[in-house]
């Protein structure tokens, strides 16, 4: 059992969990005292903790080892369109299993949904971490307009058009860092805004189907994690 933490982790700390983990710890798991978690921050590495004493309304865990090292992650960010709730959970589950450093999400010409609610986005990146192993979450920004993107520096942007004018993953992702994948809206991007993307981004080909968003991202990034 692999749990997010906001504490600081190292030898010997006891770590008194919210209500909210001790309930899952104790009626969801079932676990017991002696029983081993797993902890990490995205800091201080991936940390063994034994449980040291538990209650339905409390449950304290000894910190014994690091078992895992932090290291230094690849950047690489994912501007997205804001989408209906259960597109928007896929994207955020399949951003941070696949390594993203920062999601920002966009509101474009043909963006319907306007909003996201933030404190259940970062719930939805944290157990997406826990589950897929990974010892780091995504930082997850505001939404901004996609004209504001060219502000952006030191990235390589990528925008994934839909309209068949994209290049192959080789030509734009292959060799280069610091990789911004952008991903338009079910609608797609507007005329003004393929036209803007033309100055400061590459355009990437995914085939020849229309796809979802959440699939897209998919797609997407399987290409950037063989960069």
């Amino acid at each position: 059992m692999r749990l997010y933490i906001e504490e600081s982790l190292s030898q010997g700390i006891c770590l008194v969990l919210n209500q909210q983990q001790s309930h899952y710890i104790c009626n969801v798991m079932r676990l017991k005292k002696h029983d081993n978690i797993y902890f990490f921050n995205g800091k201080d590495g991936e940390w063994l903790g034994e449980i040291a004493d538990i209650s339905r309304k409390s449950v304290q865990v000894m910190l014994k080892e690091c078992i895992k090292a932090q290291q230094d992650e690849e950047n690489l960010y994912l501007y997205c369109a804001i989408v209906k709730s259960s597109a928007l959970s896929n994207v955020i589950r399949q951003a941070t299993e696949m390594g993203v450093t920062c999601i920002q999400f966009l509101l474009t010409e043909y963006t319907v949904v306007k909003n996201i609610n933030f404190e259940r986005a970062k719930s939805q990146a944290i157990e997406a971490a826990e589950q897929s192993g990974r010892i780091s979450i995504p930082e997850i920004l505001p939404p901004i307009n996609f004209c504001n993107l060219p502000d952006s520096q030191n990235r390589n942007f990528v925008l994934c058009d839909e309209t068949g004018e994209g290049q192959s993953p080789d030509k734009v992702i292959k060799g280069k860092k610091n990789l911004a994948i952008i991903i338009g809206p079910e609608g797609g991007f507007s005329p003004n805004e393929l036209n803007l993307a033309d100055k400061f981004s590459q355009k990437l080909s995914l085939g020849k189907r229309i796809l979802r968003v959440d699939t897209a991202v998919v797609a997407a990034l399987a290409y950037a994690n063989q960069a």
